[in-house]
């Protein structure tokens, strides 16, 4: 678990002077948040693992808040934070309190120029998902505790049609593809012209009929043979 390595790492924040040491600890500690994220986003961790991450990271968003908006700037992270519901809604408070300045940063600049690179239309499509819940995922704005003012609702929605627009050029890519797969196939595949074809019927037909005639000089023969006999 990583979950021991981001508590170290969280535990020397409090100690840390300000300059290159505060900017070590706090990369320390995105560093061990990240390794853990990544690993959920790309492995089929078990249920009760991930809850209990998801508990522990909830509970310490505060002092990880700094490494949770770093990782809203990796399209690769973003399939953990959907298995991680109540880090992604704390997540979404503590963002709901940053300043504007530093959301567009992290999500209309970063972020979209991750999306830009990304090349899954399956990551993409997390994305979006988070996009979303950061949003409010269409929960009414009395149950959302603290709603995304209009600047960050901005910022999620600029890269949300980023992501889409992404996913949709992709998607006309692999279709791209799959034709020019088929006609290569196609063309690699023996073909058989009209004339060849006709042909093959000729001498097939020709066959037939001198099987035919040869059956019909056996039975012949065979007549004369029963004339000859009564004779």
């Amino acid at each position: 678990s990583h979950l021991p390595t981001i508590k170290d790492a969280v535990a020397l924040l409090p100690g840390a002077a300000e300059g290159e040491a505060l900017t070590a600890a706090r990369a320390a500690v995105a560093e061990a948040l990240h390794a853990c994220l990544h690993e959920i986003s790309t492995r089929d961790v078990p249920p009760d693992e991930r809850r209990q991450v998801d508990v522990a990271l909830s509970a310490d968003a505060s002092s990880l808040k700094g490494a949770l908006f770093k990782a809203l700037k990796s399209c690769a992270l973003h399939r953990a934070f959907l298995g991680l519901p109540a880090t992604l809604e704390a997540t979404r408070l503590l963002l709901a309190a940053a300043p504007a300045k530093g959301v567009a940063t992290y999500i209309e600049t970063d972020l979209c120029a991750d999306i830009d690179t990304c090349r899954s239309r399956q990551t993409l499509g997390s994305v979006r998902q988070l996009l979303d819940a950061l949003l409010g995922g269409g929960r009414l704005k009395k149950d959302l505790g603290a709603d995304l003012p209009p600047p960050h609702k901005k910022s999620c929605r600029t890269a949300a049609n980023r992501a889409l627009r992404a996913e949709s050029a992709l998607e006309a890519e692999e279709r791209v593809a799959q034709v020019a797969a088929h006609r290569e196939a196609q063309a690699a595949a023996p073909r058989v012209y009209e004339m060849e074809t006709d042909v093959r019927l000729e001498d097939a037909e020709a066959e037939e009929r001198r099987r035919e005639a040869h059956g019909a000089g056996i039975d012949a023969l065979f007549a004369r043979a029963k004339l000859s006999n009564a004779a």
